[in-house]
């Protein structure tokens, strides 16, 4: 790493992460941030892999835990944001391919499925990837992660879904070292970029890694930006009211959710049918939600996010003593 130039791009992509791992822990909002940035990795990977998940697709529960959606296609989704040690990746090939979610497909094959390689043969070929990541020269882990990935997506081992399990196998010997990315850090960061990964030279290809993650993480820390200035702006108007009722409740859950429904507000918050529709009206005439099917019935909310300026580079402190008292989730 004698390249300036690369060394640069190497500190910016370590700051950036360093700045997801102080947002999630002093955020007032780093409950719902959370959820949002998982999902917005899920969609990436999605992307990479070809296929498309809308953001109402999703479910998450009472705990924060997002569930994946009915059609979601997307390969290898089990791995998104599940544990897997370093020690695995470089010498557990049965452990990778089940970390992973593969399946020998070969044993339930039709005539009208395409062809796949049997479990066995895979295992071997992911055994060779291991060893020659093996004879890789020692990196910084962001790079290494990076050669990780080049190296799977050269090999293939696989034969289906080798994009994302290149991506997701490099994030977790990077920027999945630590919480900042559930998986599709990267995967965000190639998406905004839209640039040509797949046939980058190794010197490029170093360089477009450490850009996707410098990338995904800036667009992860604008989320959480337009996500406090909007929980900001919704506790002043709450508090300014004569009776909030369950405003502040309503909107928890919305800035949970990327859409939320009478149904679930009824569910969640232990009221009538009638009632959820009252509050989800009120909130939404206060500006606080906006009403996105368009429909009569079964309407769909979301909160105004796209709307919100971005702020200025944050360099005052995250913690205001009034919003973490409001929203303070744990």
């Amino acid at each position: 790493m004698d390249d300036n130039t690369l060394l640069s791009s190497y500190a910016e992509a370590q700051s950036m992460l360093a700045r997801i791992d102080e947002r999630q822990r002093l955020s007032p909002v780093r409950r719902s941030w959370k959820i949002r940035c998982f999902i917005a990795e899920r969609q990436a990977l999605a992307w990479i892999d070809a296929t498309a998940i809308d953001a109402a697709a999703f479910t998450v529960d009472g705990r924060g835990s997002v569930g994946g959606a009915d059609f979601d296609l997307t390969h290898w989704r089990r791995a998104v944001g599940a544990p897997v040690s370093i020690e695995t990746l470089r010498t557990d090939s049965a452990g990778l391919l089940d970390w992973l979610g593969v399946e020998d497909v070969s044993t339930t094959a039709t005539p009208w499925t395409a062809p796949a390689l049997s479990l066995t043969d895979i295992r071997l070929r992911v055994e060779a990837w291991q060893k020659a990541v093996a004879m890789l020269p020692p990196s910084p882990p962001l790079l290494h992660g990076a050669r990780l990935a080049q190296t799977w997506w050269t090999c293939a081992p696989i034969g289906r879904g080798d994009a994302v399990a290149s991506l997701l196998i490099g994030d977790r010997h990077g920027p999945g070292r630590s919480a900042a990315s559930s998986g599709g850090l990267v995967a965000l960061g190639f998406q905004l970029s839209n640039t040509a990964w797949k046939i980058a030279s190794p010197t490029r290809f170093d360089r477009l890694w450490l850009q996707a993650i410098t990338l995904g993480a800036r667009h992860l820390l604008d989320q959480e930006q337009r996500l406090r200035s909007y929980a900001e702006r919704a506790a002043r108007q709450i508090a300014a009211r004569r009776r909030p009722g369950r405003l502040k409740d309503v909107v928890m859950l919305a800035m949970a959710h990327p859409h939320i429904g009478s149904r679930l507000v009824a569910d969640r918050l232990d009221l009538s049918s009638a009632g959820a529709i009252k509050l989800l009206t009120i909130a939404t005439e206060a500006g606080l939600l906006i009403e996105r099917s368009g429909q009569a019935s079964y309407r769909s909310y979301s909160i105004p996010l796209s709307d919100l300026p971005t702020l200025r580079a944050a360099t005052d402190s995250l913690i205001d003593p009034i919003a973490d008292d409001f929203w303070s989730e744990g």
